[in-house]
């Protein structure tokens, strides 16, 4: 009797042994780091700068389902309110004396929305530093004289872009880069700057 007692006790004992053993047995690094990198692979995050040509509210999404990989960027934002000035080149004097000033003019350009969206692909260490390649178009509901010389009621740009991108362990990325700006008679560089929460 004692005898199955104590068989019974080392048996329960053996198997609760060999389930924590099995329960706490590490992965290797790289299984943790592939696991990783296929979660997160949206980020909503704000934007200074950027194709929103102003301040900017951004979803990114990799098609890869992962950090890196091809993918697409799409968001609002607006531009604030700037003033212009400038002065027209004086005629020359008619007959005598000093040339004609043809006056000044004032331009005051109130916030205008905008909307924005274009591929993109990152490249690089998953949760980690990364590089991003993109390009897209930008609409402006008016005009921008930052951006395209002359007035309109309406701006359209195109623009590519380079970025550092960096993900954080506690589902948060950062980026900082640089952008081209097209117009129809201007080419403008500008910033990218955002920061923002992964899911």
């Amino acid at each position: 009797m004692h005898i199955r007692i104590l068989m019974a006790v080392a048996f329960v004992f053996c198997c609760t042994t060999l389930f924590a053993q099995r329960k706490k047995t590490p992965q290797p690094d790289s299984l943790v780091a592939a696991a990783d990198a296929r979660i997160w692979p949206q980020v909503l995050y704000g934007s200074f700068f950027g194709p929103a040509c102003g301040f900017g509210l951004n979803y990114d999404v990799r098609f890869t389902r992962r950090r890196t990989g091809l993918g697409a960027r799409v968001g609002i934002g607006f531009a604030p309110e700037y003033r212009d000035s400038w002065s027209d080149k004086p005629s020359p004097p008619r007959w005598s004396g000093s040339p004609e000033d043809t006056g000044r003019h004032y331009l005051s350009v109130p916030n205008r929305p905008s909307i924005f969206g274009g591929l993109n692909y990152v490249v690089g260490q998953p949760n980690k530093n990364c590089a991003e390649l993109g390009a897209g178009m930008t609409y402006l509901f008016g005009d921008s004289l930052w951006f395209e010389e002359g007035a309109s009621d309406r701006t359209l740009l195109g623009w590519t872009a380079a970025a550092w991108r960096r993900h954080f362990k506690r589902h948060f990325m950062m980026k900082i880069g640089g952008m081209l700006m097209f117009s129809s008679n201007r080419v403008t560089p500008n910033l990218d700057l955002g920061f923002g929460y992964c899911w």
